[in-house]
């Protein structure tokens, strides 16, 4: 269930202290930072619950809370997204100097290219956004590779991640016409 009522309180530089009241003690939260997934399951046992959240500093953002009761399962965020532009996710390698991505669009025959190099950070769990939008007219599959690469420049072996791109349909066309004799508004969604 989407929690209606949040305070969001500025804690530092990037930093918000996000509060909330649970309809269930028992229910375990998750939430949401611009469609995202940003923490959870958060089970606090208490009606009152609060936790503190990293923000982007580059604009306006939304933050969503579900709570839900006996599930573990992440709910879906209420932002809806087109498939085009999906988050690549790979696990800390601790050898790595930086890791290497490489793409590669499965139904049109093309050679897999490298896409980005990312410099290792001490997160055990890296993800980016799909640094360019794919291909997704009709649905189109493509692949993603991460290597790690060390300071001696050998790449790790990993398996490659298929992910099925598409658009959204475009959205609908709404127009507004004034009848001149009568004055009456006409609407017409197409």
């Amino acid at each position: 269930m989407l929690v209606d009522h949040i305070l969001v309180r500025p804690q530092g530089l990037n930093q918000v202290v996000v509060s909330w009241t649970c309809d269930d003690e028992n229910a375990i939260s998750w939430i949401f930072i611009n469609g995202r997934f940003a923490f959870g399951p958060f089970m606090a046992e208490t009606k009152e619950r609060s936790i503190e959240l990293t923000v982007p500093l580059d604009g306006t953002y939304k933050i969503d809370v579900h709570d839900f009761l006996g599930s573990d399962e992440p709910p879906a965020s209420i932002e809806q997204h087109p498939l085009v532009q999906p988050v690549i996710a790979w696990n800390k390698v601790e050898a790595a100097t930086f890791y290497r991505i490489y793409h590669t669009i499965f139904d049109t025959g093309t050679i897999e290219s490298k896409l980005i190099d990312i410099p290792a950070t001490p997160m055990d769990r890296i993800e980016i956004d799909c640094p360019h939008q794919l291909e997704g007219k009709g649905g189109r599959w493509h692949s993603f590779r991460v290597e790690s690469v060390d300071q001696f420049s050998n790449e790790s072996l990993s398996e490659v991640i298929p992910h099925f791109a598409v658009d959204l349909p475009p959205p609908p066309e709404f127009t507004i016409s004034r009848d001149t004799e009568t004055g009456l508004l006409s609407f017409r969604i197409l």
